[in-house]
């Protein structure tokens, strides 16, 4: 693990772009996998567990440097409220299986297995909004301590946090994150409301997305990046971040709506226009360049051309 994670950093440090994946949960929801109102796509690993593996190797084949393990919203904080306390182990368990028998069955060793762990606390059944409720600093440690636990206990290389954009919850999970031994890439989402507005967390619109850099630039994490982020605002996010992190800069934009559970697919970005955009990241110095929600490996086929 860690020797493959070196010889990566190595050649990412020489020059070369790397390739993340899409969104593997819509790309399920693509091709039939149902989506839960509360969960989402965290029970895959069980009830698809053969598309999860499918969905892996097609990023594989499309040229993905790293593939990322469905973990977005297996966390507790999201499957204890919908009754599947008792299943969290197995969930993340097969979660990670299902990334590493991809690399397996890829026949490339070289591909580095990214866990995810979010500060998600679930979705709203039928609204398509995340969840807002009272959660203490105890459980939010607790939760963020088991996800790393998962992936620690395995041949993961490489831990991304994703969709940060609420301070209070950024907290507990970076104090985790920094006891890991294991490298993080912390991956901060944002929007804009008007075009003359300022940038602002994705889920807490009342933080400048600038705070939240400089507060993830406290930890020193490996990478850094701007992620489920619409392609028009990721420039900007690159900017704020180049300016105050010396590490690995990462760029992963989303493209397209959520309507819960599902992904509606039909203003997503084509792979020649996410090529264009993601030229200019790679000139400004982006070191790892992929997808989120609603990119495909159409797209990642069409990104593997940068390199």
């Amino acid at each position: 693990m860690a020797e493959r994670y070196s010889a990566f950093l190595s050649r990412v440090r020489s020059g070369m772009l790397a390739i993340l994946d899409g969104g593997t949960s819509t790309e399920l929801d693509r091709h039939g996998v149902v989506m839960d109102d509360m969960t989402w796509s965290a029970c895959a690993s069980l009830n698809a567990f053969d598309r999860l593996v499918e969905v892996h190797r097609r990023y594989i084949d499309a040229g993905a440097d790293i593939i990322t393990v469905n973990g977005y919203a297996s966390s507790r904080l999201v499957l204890g409220p919908a009754g599947l306390s008792n299943q969290i182990r197995l969930v993340n368990e097969k979660n990670i299986e299902a990334a590493l028998l991809a690399r397996e069955r890829s026949g490339n060793p070289d591909i580095l297995v990214a866990g995810s762990v979010s500060h998600s606390l679930g979705f709203r059944p039928g609204e398509g909004k995340s969840i807002e409720r009272d959660v203490s600093q105890d459980q939010f440690e607790e939760a963020f301590d088991e996800m790393f636990g998962f992936y620690e206990e395995r041949d993961v290389d490489v831990v991304l946090l994703e969709m940060m954009s609420v301070p209070r919850r950024m907290s507990p999970l970076f104090e985790r994150a920094s006891r890991s031994p294991l490298p993080v890439w912390c991956g901060l989402s944002a929007r804009r409301n008007h075009q003359t507005s300022a940038i602002t967390g994705f889920l807490d619109e009342s933080i400048l997305l600038v705070d939240n850099v400089h507060k993830a630039c406290q930890y020193e994490f490996e990478g850094m990046g701007i992620m489920h982020t619409s392609v028009e605002l990721i420039q900007d996010g690159i900017d704020l971040i180049k300016a105050r992190h010396e590490g690995l800069i990462i760029a992963y934009p989303d493209s397209g709506y959520f309507r819960s559970p599902y992904w509606d697919f039909e203003e997503v970005i084509s792979p020649a226009d996410l090529f264009s955009f993601a030229s200019r990241w790679k000139n400004a110095g982006v070191s790892v360049i992929g997808g989120c929600c609603g990119i495909g490996p159409s797209h990642i086929e069409a990104l593997a051309r940068l390199v």
